[in-house]
């Protein structure tokens, strides 16, 4: 063989190599593609594809090709600031930690105001390291993230108004595609997709009693003049605000979720980008979260 047969050979080599792997990427995203567009995918299963995936360019173009899909505006999502009860909220998250929900609110851990127990305010809203910080919710109705400040407020002051960032969109049905919309957003901003365990008891597995037991060992003097003070309790006595806090257990075991924190439920700082940030991107209708698949992408 003369050495221009070898090189062309080789070429041709190359060549068809790099054709079988580039149908091997195709293929890959095109399965990837089909998992997230059937509807019947469980969240859990949607998460773990984009924890897998999120990292990968061809992954994130598929992701982020909403407005190439042939409708710009299909997906795109509004988020609208405003109030509702705190009772008629649902929790998506099936844990709700007891001691992150009780044990703050017994003993004022975030500081001696009515307002750091979810006690004041029209409407109400609670802070982080950042500053206040609105429930994320879909539809008015579904806690999407947000949900240890949730129950906080649920714990002492159901009928409460908080304020919420609520989102929609005519693509989103439901609280679970509201979930999957909102992690996928994740995916394409971040290139990275984290969740986080639930540790200690579970409040929506708990009884009344054991939570005024609870109450009734822990409850601070602090607490119990700001439970008076807001008409909660008629006095500062801890059978009173035992009580009190017992009578609140079956309220938000009514709304208890469907989803497991640690398999499903959205964590967009802990993922490498600001709650905001997902919030806007989604806005631009740029997430490509209704019935993706790679001819979306454009070129």
């Amino acid at each position: 063989m003369s050495f221009s047969s070898f090189k062309n050979s080789k070429l041709i080599f190359e060549n068809f190599r790099k054709f079988i792997n580039e149908q091997d990427e195709t293929s890959a995203i095109e399965k990837v593609a089909n998992k997230l567009a059937d509807p019947g995918t469980p969240l859990s299963q949607y998460v773990a594809i984009l924890k897998k995936y999120a990292k990968d360019p061809s992954f994130r173009a598929l992701a982020s090709a909403g407005q190439t899909d042939g409708d710009p505006e299909d997906e795109r999502v509004k988020v609208t600031r405003g109030a509702v009860a705190a009772k008629s909220l649902t929790a998506t998250q099936a844990e709700i930690g007891f001691g992150n929900s009780l044990d703050d609110q017994l003993t004022n851990a975030f500081g001696s105001t009515e307002a750091a127990l979810g006690l004041k305010g029209d409407p109400i809203v609670m802070g982080s390291k950042e500053g206040p910080v609105p429930l994320l919710v879909w539809n008015n109705k579904y806690v999407l993230d947000g949900h240890h400040r949730w129950s906080q407020i649920m714990m002492t002051n159901p009928e409460g108004s908080v304020v919420v960032d609520s989102i929609s969109g005519p693509a989103i049905d439901n609280e679970e595609e509201a979930l999957k919309a909102m992690q996928l957003a994740i995916a394409s901003a971040a290139g990275n997709v984290e969740t986080k365990p639930f540790k200690g008891e579970n409040l929506m597995q708990a009884s009344p009693q054991q939570v005024a037991q609870h109450a009734l060992a822990n409850v601070t003097e602090e607490v119990l003049q700001l439970l008076v003070k807001a008409g909660k309790i008629e006095k500062p006595d801890k059978k009173l605000a035992a009580r009190y806090f017992a009578n609140n257990v079956p309220v938000i075991k009514k709304s208890q979720g469907r989803f497991s924190r640690e398999k499903s439920m959205p964590q967009a700082g802990k993922s490498g980008v600001a709650q905001d940030a997902v919030n806007k991107v989604l806005g631009t209708g740029k997430i490509n979260f209704q019935s993706p698949k790679p001819t979306d992408i454009k070129k």
